[in-house]
């Protein structure tokens, strides 16, 4: 693994474990066993390295998104599986989401590209709906209302239950993802089929 890489694992083991308030780039030289200018060569200051995480996490839900809308068929197992694999990106970037309003405000960057992004996820959430009614996952008749306030709460569940998490029941990694992973698809469910609805696992 080149140095840069390692250095950004790093940073994010040490950032999911203490928080980014408690790390600077001398802890992270330090943890890696090299020294703070070998560090600097490739990240000027620790905000680049948060920045970098940040825009990796980005790609990796665009990836996902993309995935969705690549699909000629969605059913239902398809949908949970997605929102597994959402829930288990956002617990591998977790510092991101436990201090997001503290990196927003120190690192303006990343405020500006977030409100562009859900600004965007806003149109692709949309499409997306309208392919689960294509799909007969969800009922034709919802108003475009309701489905504006569901990505709202898409957006509030899917970016802050960690914080939910840290301040209740502390579960951590699978148990934290599949509790989670669970009230966040149960959102869903005034919006689904009589034939979606069957096809949930629990009402088999």
């Amino acid at each position: 693994m080149e140095t840069k890489e390692r250095i950004l694992k790093t940073a994010m083991e040490l950032y999911n474990d203490q928080g980014v308030h408690a790390i600077t780039s001398r802890h992270i030289a330090a943890e890696m066993g090299i020294s703070g200018g070998n560090l600097h060569y490739h990240f000027k200051h620790t905000d680049e390295i948060i920045k970098t995480l940040y825009e990796r996490l980005s790609m990796d839900f665009d990836a996902i998104v993309l995935a969705i809308a690549s699909l000629p068929v969605i059913d239902l197992a398809t949908v949970m599986s997605i929102v597994d694999r959402s829930f288990e990106l956002v617990y591998k970037y977790r510092f991101i989401f436990l201090h997001f309003v503290e990196i927003s405000l120190r690192i303006p960057a990343i405020k500006k590209d977030y409100y562009q992004l859900t600004q965007r996820r806003e149109k692709e959430f949309l499409a997306i709906f309208e392919k689960f009614k294509a799909d007969g996952i969800f009922r034709k008749d919802i108003p475009a209302e309701v489905l504006q306030a569901l990505i709202t709460q898409i957006f509030i569940v899917g970016d802050f239950w960690l914080s939910n998490n840290e301040l209740t029941l502390k579960l951590r990694g699978k148990k934290a993802i599949a509790h989670y992973s669970h009230i966040f698809s149960s959102m869903f469910y005034p919006y689904l089929t009589e034939s979606a609805l069957q096809a949930i696992p629990d009402k088999a």
